[in-house]
């Protein structure tokens, strides 16, 4: 999942400075494939860099009832693996340019990796795509756009297209802790996140290290868990979790028409 390097306050502080000031932002992918963002030059080993002016212009669109609707029935999951490099970044790239609102399964474990090759029909390539129940293994472009245009997600013509380096930068990081007997609680979780474009990683607590993560996060092994920075809400509850969400800073849909 993207990350800013910069606490919540003081992405905040810069955008919220003297209207004639642009804030300053940098792009770039460190050494294990990842697109990272700051206020600061990056390091030189930083390959891609990139420069992000932001100042006060006019707000983002919401998007499209079409979008609004594909995302409650066929939400979009990404699965990626630590060190899966340029492919990976390729396939956030694609989503990203189509404004596709997704969540990003980073896959660590044995069990993680078996319930993927569950969905994707026995196959384990990364990454991987899953749109509804519909699972494509390895990113190929075509393929991938195919199933979202099944979907309902408009072309990426006309699609809406969110700015993910201003919502990276400024808000924080969202995990959902699930496991494989959670099923449709935890679906109705993915499908909430998905609906307000929260970009998430999902842990699928399923091995040990997995375990001790969650006993770290919310202090037992029931889940869902929903982590917002550091804020934990430990079970599903719609009106919560919208709450929390609102609190931290992301953005509501335009009320359907």
């Amino acid at each position: 999942m993207i990350r800013g390097t910069r606490s919540l306050i003081a992405i905040i502080a810069i955008f919220l400075s003297a209207s004639a000031a642009q804030a300053q932002l940098y792009r770039w992918v460190d050494e294990n494939g990842r697109v990272r963002y700051s206020d600061t030059p990056p390091p030189a080993s930083a390959k891609g860099v990139e420069k992000k002016q932001f100042g006060g212009g006019a707000s983002e669109p919401s998007a499209s009832y079409a979008t609004q609707r594909a995302m409650r029935e066929y939400p979009v999951v990404l699965y990626t693996v630590p060190d899966c490099g340029k492919f990976c970044a390729d396939a956030r790239a694609f989503l990203e340019k189509r404004g596709i609102p997704y969540g990003e399964v980073v896959v660590r474990s044995n069990e993680q990796i078996e319930e993927m090759r569950r969905k994707l029909g026995g196959k384990n390539q990364v990454p991987a795509l899953m749109v509804g129940a519909d699972g494509l293994s390895g990113f190929e472009a075509a393929a991938w756009n195919s199933a979202l245009d099944r979907a309902g997600y408009p072309s990426s013509s006309g699609a809406y297209k969110p700015k993910p380096e201003v919502a990276s930068a400024a808000l924080p990081p969202v995990k959902l802790y699930t496991n494989s007997e959670c099923k449709d609680v935890c679906a109705a979780a993915r499908k909430l996140l998905a609906g307000r474009q929260v970009r998430f990683e999902e842990v699928s607590v399923e091995s040990e290290a997995t375990f001790d993560e969650l006993q770290r996060v919310s202090g037992g092994m029931s889940v869902p868990v929903l982590a917002i920075g550091k804020v934990v809400q430990k079970g599903y509850e719609p009106a919560t979790y919208q709450r929390l969400l609102d609190e931290a800073g992301f953005p509501k849909l335009a009320e359907r028409k």
